[in-house]
């Protein structure tokens, strides 16, 4: 199983709307917005800094388009090693915690529900394993905790909870794609 990484960052959001097809900033934009607003909030500004920065890196390229009467527009072409980085985060599992569930795991649906239902599938059984794998090894610390210690047995109890509750919705999420939802 490959390791879990975290990445809450709205970078691969980006490159991962430039990985669909190539496009202009504002259009890239208004698709994130249209898309993913309850997932993440993104600025314009925002937008535009996360292009910069990914410029910068060599993960993203542009090309000048000349446009009669307007002004010249950039269109934004995600590089062979944006593609890379891209792929190997959309193709690791999500770690187990309901923000990043809520976050990353969705982002990541998004993005594989453009690629292939079967790669959706694939992602949401990955993450339903390693979220029983971590439930198993909570489950585990929990039995060491003495009984006198309460917070600490509070804290842990609500975090399964949680994390029991985001396993269900994470195996029941493949109903939206049996169903052809996408």
């Amino acid at each position: 199983m490959t390791k879990a990484t975290s990445e809450l960052s709205p970078r691969y959001v980006v490159m991962g709307f430039l990985y669909i097809y190539p496009m202009h900033g504002y259009d890239l934009h208004k698709h994130l917005e249209a898309n993913l607003h309850e997932v993440w909030r993104i600025s314009q500004s925002q937008t535009y800094n996360i292009l910069k920065y990914l410029k910068k890196e060599g993960l993203v390229t542009a090309t000048l388009q000349q446009i009669e009467k307007r002004p010249d527009r950039e269109l934004l072409t995600l590089t062979d090693s944006g593609k890379i980085e891209f792929e190997a985060w959309l193709f690791a599992p999500t770690p187990s915690s309901s923000r990043a569930i809520r976050v990353e795991f969705i982002t990541r649906l998004f993005f594989a529900s453009n690629l292939s239902e079967h790669l959706c599938s694939h992602l949401i059984q990955e993450q339903a394993n390693a979220l029983r794998i971590h439930l198993e090894g909570l489950y585990a610390r929990l039995n060491t905790i003495p009984r006198d210690q309460i917070f600490n047995r509070m804290g842990l109890e609500l975090r399964i909870e949680q994390l029991k509750s985001v396993l269900s919705w994470v195996e029941n999420a493949m109903e939206y794609f049996v169903e052809g939802i996408t």
